[in-house]
């Protein structure tokens, strides 16, 4: 399956999905809040969402983002526990 979203869209939505404003998410991406509005709104539209919640919970039914994991617990982190 290809992606609707690019990386970058994604990278908003995974943002927008742990709870970070515009703000927040531009800043941790390097871009302005109006960037980051702007793209939300694209990924909305490429989703067929009418909200920044229903834009992350169409993203990650469909495969584009991943399932928010517990916090501090995200694959990758070194004190992630085997289970």
């Amino acid at each position: 399956m290809s992606s609707v979203l690019t990386p970058r869209l994604r990278a908003c939505l995974v943002l927008a999905r742990d709870g970070l404003t515009a703000i927040q998410i531009g800043n941790a991406l390097g871009l302005s809040y109006r960037t980051v509005n702007q793209y939300l709104s694209e990924a909305y539209k490429r989703l067929g969402a009418r909200n920044r919640a229903q834009a992350v919970s169409i993203a990650i039914q469909t495969g584009e983002i991943p399932v928010a994991g517990p916090r501090g617990l995200e694959d990758g982190d070194p004190d992630t526990p085997s289970l």
